[in-house]
């Protein structure tokens, strides 16, 4: 091994470099300058350092709490795929953190929303409070018009003239469809 003489920055001639910048002519060296770091730094030749990570204190307490957790049981409780987050964090902040969610805590959750809402699907809200439905079912609703969508796309007017007479006396609530 072969030592070579320290070389001290071509700026401020005081600190050792560690980086050399080389001027290339026709695959030769041409010129060589040796810089310090930050010298470079200034120079723009090189990103300065970032500064030390700074963390959230949520997310401070959800590392140690999944390391305390995992030390403390043996085991971690179980987490969604998609975005990691565990029951005992849903638990703490009372906020899903992906559509995964839904699916992964869903022997947790189902009893929950049905103490919530009294049910466990979505009705949806009804203009002008809480009244009653008095017409056809959402579903028979969407079904007519999914069956009105297909006989308008293939040409099927006929069909579609009487689809769209049922879909009119469903939506006021008469609920009788004659055919």
């Amino acid at each position: 091994m072969i030592a070579r003489p320290m070389q001290f920055c071509s700026i401020c001639q005081k600190a050792p470099a560690t980086i050399v910048l080389m001027d290339l002519n026709g695959g030769s060296v041409s010129s060589q300058q040796h810089l310090c770091s930050p010298c470079a730094e200034n120079l723009g030749v090189v990103q300065p350092k970032a500064g030390p990570v700074k963390m959230s204190p949520e997310l401070l307490e959800d590392l140690l709490g999944a390391v305390q957790s995992k030390t403390a049981r043996g085991r971690r409780d179980p987490a969604c795929p998609g975005c990691g987050l565990t029951m005992q964090q849903f638990k703490n902040t009372g906020r899903l953190g992906c559509p995964r969610c839904y699916e992964s805590f869903r022997d947790d959750l189902v009893p929950l929303l049905r103490r919530v809402h009294e049910s466990s699907q979505h009705r949806g809200r009804l203009p002008g409070g809480t009244q009653p439905v008095t017409g056809a079912p959402v579903q028979d609703l969407v079904d007519l018009r999914k069956r009105l969508d297909d006989a308008v796309r293939g040409e099927h007017y006929e069909a579609a003239a009487q689809l769209r007479d049922e879909l009119r006396q469903a939506e006021k609530g008469s609920g009788s469809s004659e055919s």
